[in-house]
């Protein structure tokens, strides 16, 4: 068995799989809605840590919830700089980690390229206060952040001069304690009034994938309004499961009260405490969103592709954790065959990368807990396989996620997630973006691969905010220069793979050869357990392990996770079969021809776009043609979307379609039926009145019903219709 001593995992202890199997057969919801979901698990955990967490003064803490310490760190970062740039202090976002294992230096600059050309820039590593102001005393820091080792001196003068120093420029103080366990004396002490607090696996006893980001309110406030507080977001963030042991291992370790129980115990029973308590410490402008347009959505079961609402609604699920669902909610052979029979000495992890192998025709895996962390592992080991380039081409339009280098991939993408320009500078310098859709984009291409200095080029095959495939002459180029030019080719396949877009495991293997690298998730969590993996041909491997290879040893380890890996490979064997494939491809295409009918004959729907299990769609009316990404554009997709909800009870936000990628014939016609009997008579005013209606409910109730007037009333009926059980061989 490969060594996973540098993992920042413990193998999976009998309480935490006695938890999960309880999830399970209970059929609680445990993704949704990316880091949006409101749900009582989080709703808990954001109370407890705003009483735990002393950061700021007295008044509600907000809490981010990810899935690694790195992500939190990030969005630590981030935080700071985001900050410097809305107050006009910028210069430069210089941010120091004092960090005296050098635990994060790796992941910022793994090349050696030095602070303005890393991966991450202006990012300074400092084994001490000391030796900070030694070596970069003429820095404005926009951010001190302290990795707290157990042994740490926070008293230190000169790290409380620097703190100081950091405080009177107005600049962050993080106190980042990813490395501490939760057993540690002071866990959640701030001898240094840190206006953040960073945590990670630890919190959660090195049992699941974890990150936490925890603010006093004045640090909140850059990312408090309806465009910034999706600054950081993660799909699998809040998730209910991950929430949920957190909550039971600081029950165990002594730090909920009585007092706590009290107010637990009337999140986890009344659905408006639960979207109190989450608003006011989760994310405050999402919870007002989501109630505007009902995406809070109070789940009591969830099976398969559907869920069923405390109203008794039986409702399709659409949304799936942004395309997380490859089998469905719950799996009913997860029990059996994984959570009873897991052995904690066997390594899953070899299996799943012997699978993905097979899959993928790349052999070498790298596992991650998130997209956006698989996308900034992939691009460090396309740097260390090439070391003496520094270009990384991709694509307008492209996502990738918002780690500190994942959003370098997603800076002219089509969600508007911070109001300031460059909000999060400085960004990779080396990063070069084509428009795909311009018609000189091959020419822009070629003239950046004659350069020789391309190291990378990266992208999605369909840009999945607007489910849009990249143009093939684009993809055709791509591939044909690869060898005459020695770039390497990396797509981004978290949301488009795992049979979700095309007849192969892997999208892109439709229209080119195979990458040298691609990054997957979603579908490999089975809606279970935050999971990502990076996949890499063999010479990237032998390539990036001679330029590093104590970082690639790192990179294959750090978040190796046994049980998730376990519950992956067997995701991935129970719908591996040619026959049953076959058939949910042939179910797709019928459900396209229905859509594409129900299209042509709407008021107000112009058109499907997307393949297979990923598709979205779009409003052709005049009324409704606004830029994709534009706010009336978003308020009127959003009213739409809502509109179906309650009319057909399906749940789609966005218009998108990311039903279980194996779902079986009945469960798709039952969706297109409720969608063409649902959306009968929804015209273009319907649509505005009711995204006026719903904006305005809170304030003036009377005139938001006159508005609605009953168009969000239910056209179908779920009554005794069958629930598909989850497909599996």
């Amino acid at each position: 068995m490969e060594s996973t001593t540098r993992s920042v995992f413990r193998p999976v202890s009998p309480r935490t799989l006695e938890l999960i199997t309880a999830h399970n057969q209970d059929q609680r919801c445990n993704f949704l809605m990316a880091s949006n979901y409101v749900n009582p698990a989080a709703a808990g955990l954001g109370y407890l840590l705003s009483n735990l967490v002393p950061v700021g003064p007295q008044g509600p803490r907000v809490s981010y919830l990810l899935s690694s310490g790195l992500e939190a760190l990030s969005g630590a970062i981030k935080l700071a700089r985001h900050s410097a740039v809305r107050e006009g202090r910028d210069e430069g976002g210089w941010v120091l980690l004092i960090d005296e294992l050098g635990t994060y230096q790796e992941f910022m600059d793994p090349v050696e390229s030095g602070t303005e050309e890393a991966l991450i820039p202006h990012v300074v590593t400092a084994a001490s206060a000391e030796d900070a102001v030694e070596r970069h005393g003429a820095v404005a820091w926009e951010a001190v952040v302290v990795i707290r080792e157990d042994h740490t001196d926070l008293r230190n003068e000169a790290l409380l001069s620097l703190v100081r120093e950091c405080r009177l420029r107005g600049s962050l103080v993080v106190l980042c304690n990813t490395e501490l366990e939760l057993s540690a004396a002071g866990m959640f002490a701030n001898p240094i009034d840190a206006d953040v607090m960073v945590f990670g696996e630890s919190l959660a006893e090195r049992q699941v994938p974890l990150g936490l980001l925890t603010m006093s309110p004045a640090a909140h406030k850059v990312w408090h309004n309806r465009v910034d507080c999706f600054a950081h977001t993660s799909t699998y963030g809040g998730n209910v499961i991950c929430a949920s042991l957190v909550r039971d291992a600081l029950e165990r370790a002594g730090h909920v009260t009585e007092a706590h129980r009290k107010v637990l115990r009337a999140i986890d029973s009344d659905p408006k405490t639960a979207l109190e308590y989450w608003g006011r410490h989760i994310n405050p402008d999402i919870a007002g969103m989501a109630q505007v347009f009902n995406l809070n959505v109070d789940v009591v079961r969830a099976a398969g592709g559907r869920f069923t609402t405390r109203r008794g609604r039986e409702v399709i699920d659409c949304a799936g954790g942004f395309g997380s669902n490859l089998r469905g909610h719950n799996p009913p052979d997860l029990v059996p065959g994984v959570l009873r029979e897991h052995d904690p000495g066997h390594d899953y992890f070899a299996d799943l990368e012997r699978k993905l192998a097979g899959l993928t025709d790349l052999p070498h895996a790298f596992p991650s807990v998130s997209g956006a962390v698989a996308n900034h592992m992939a691009v460090t080991l396309a740097a260390l396989a090439t070391p003496k380039r520094r270009t990384v081409v991709t694509f307008s339009g492209n996502y990738g996620g918002k780690t500190l280098f994942s959003l370098n991939l997603s800076k002219q993408g089509p969600q508007k997630t911070e109001s300031d320009v460059d909000a999060f500078r400085p960004y990779y310098t080396n990063l070069a973006y084509i428009d795909p859709f311009a018609p000189d984009a091959v020419d822009k291409l070629l003239a950046l691969l004659r350069t020789k200095d391309v190291a990378l080029v990266w992208f999605e095959l369909v840009q999945g905010a607007a489910c849009r495939p990249l143009p093939e002459e684009l993809v055709r180029a791509i591939d044909r220069h690869r060898d005459e030019y020695g770039y390497l080719v990396g797509v981004d396949e978290v949301l488009t793979g795992g049979w979700r877009t095309g007849e192969h495991y892997l999208a892109h293997k439709d229209v080119m050869r195979r990458a040298d690298i691609v990054t997957l998730g979603k579908t490999i969590s089975d809606m279970t357990m935050p999971a990502a993996v990076v996949m890499v041909s063999e010479e990237v491997r032998a390539r990036a392990e001679k330029t590093a290879p104590t970082h690639v040893a790192r990179l294959r380890t750090e978040f190796r996770h046994n049980l998730g890996a376990h519950i992956s490979v067997h995701a991935l064997e129970a719908v591996d079969d040619a026959t049953t494939r076959a058939e949910q491809l042939a179910a797709y295409a019928e459900l396209r021809q229905s859509l594409d009918r129900l299209c042509r004959t709407s008021k107000v729907l112009g058109g499907v776009s997307g393949s297979r299990a990923h598709l979205k769609l779009t409003m052709g009316h005049r009324l409704l043609s606004f830029p994709h990404g534009s706010t009336p554009g978003t308020l009127l997709t959003l009213a739409l979307s809502d509109l179906i909800h309650q009319r057909c009870q399906v749940y789609m936000p966005l218009l998108a379609i990311r039903h279980r990628v194996a779902a079986d014939r009945e469960d798709l016609r039952e969706l297109a039926a409720r969608l063409e009997a649902g959306t009968k008579g929804i015209t273009p005013v319907m649509i505005y009145r009711y995204a006026i209606g719903r904006i305005l409910s809170a304030k003036l109730p009377l005139l938001s019903r006159l508005l609605i007037g009953g168009a969000d009333r239910p056209r179908v009926s779920t009554e005794g219709s069958p629930t598909p059980q989850p497909v599996h061989s």
